[in-house]
């Protein structure tokens, strides 16, 4: 359960006493300014108050609410918090927005259309649900030291992703915030923050990143900007071929580096006993049979065309 502050213009209630009812049904507390405004008391404190005393603050941006000052100032009272010790989550959602605002563009948003049916109200709910818990999840993970495997690939690529990941939490004993791959649940970003900034710093305290090649990779400047943060900071760095890709795709400057093939079992197997002994991974007990099952997944997917 997380405390949330619900951001909106003050004509569109209706639309956040929705949200704030579906919020609630899952389980989480959720403030706004009709809880906040006592009688007799300063508004402007009180809002305040309620605030920054949440977890994670939740703008409702519609066209007329970017009109608010309000509201703009409420977002930007989250950004403050965010950078703070506390860590506050901003939790954007477009509603009606063809184009994200420039004073958001560097986050991960939500969007759905106006008018909103119940059902696109509940599925953004159940979204911002589960990235509070990955916000939660990572801020436990920085106290522990953050993600120590990084998994870079394109998003396209995510059915080998997430076959690789399984075969991680099969065979050692990881828990979630320990693996940073940004197109799986439970491992992704959470909503709110920095992408370029955070997977700057989450590859230099990783211990091994794990390169997801394809044919078309270097297309990708994001697996590129992140396989070259890795080799810049003399990161641990594995580049694993997928989809056809051969040592001709694997990108300077890591091209010296020898690849695993992960469409070839014997490679996975060689894979996961090097992260045990490079990175030190403890290894789970009796896991050999799932952890086979969790390989022979894996080199289906990455034998699959890319």
């Amino acid at each position: 359960m997380a405390r949330f502050f619900l951001s909106y213009r003050v004509r569109e209630q209706d639309l956040a006493r929705r949200f704030q009812k579906a919020l609630q049904d899952l389980g989480h507390q959720v403030s706004w300014d009709v809880d906040a405004l006592l009688v007799g008391s300063g508004w402007r404190d009180a809002l305040m108050q309620s605030l920054a005393s949440s977890e994670a603050v939740v703008p409702l941006l519609t066209p007329e609410a970017l009109q608010s000052q309000m509201v703009i100032s409420e977002v930007g009272a989250a950004r403050a918090f965010a950078t703070t010790d506390q860590r506050m989550a901003l939790l954007p959602v477009l509603l009606g927005l063809p184009e994200i605002p420039s004073f958001i563009q560097d986050l991960f948003v939500l969007r759905a259309d106006l008018p909103t049916p119940d059902q696109e109200v509940l599925r953004i709910a159940s979204e911002i649900d589960r990235a509070i818990s990955a916000h939660l999840r990572a801020i436990a993970s920085e106290a522990a030291g953050g993600p120590q495997i990084f998994v870079s690939h394109r998003h396209k690529d995510e059915a080998v992703a997430r076959a690789l990941t399984d075969v991680l939490q099969a065979a050692f004993e990881l828990g979630p915030e320990r693996i940073r791959c940004t197109s799986v649940q439970p491992f992704r970003l959470p909503f709110g923050r920095n992408t370029s900034e955070r997977l700057r710093d989450e590859i230099k305290g990783a211990k091994v990143v794990l390169g997801i090649l394809a044919p078309d990779t270097a297309e990708s400047s994001y697996v590129m900007f992140e396989l070259g943060a890795a080799w810049g900071r003399r990161v641990y760095t594995c580049p694993l071929l997928t989809g056809g890709a051969d040592f001709q795709h694997i990108p300077s400057p890591i091209a010296d580096l020898a690849p695993a093939r992960l469409w070839v079992e014997s490679d996975c197997q060689q894979l996961v006993g090097d992260l045990a002994t490079q990175i030190e991974l403890r290894r789970r007990s009796n896991s050999e049979l799932m952890t086979s099952e969790k390989i022979r997944a894996l080199a289906r997917a990455a034998a699959a065309p890319h």
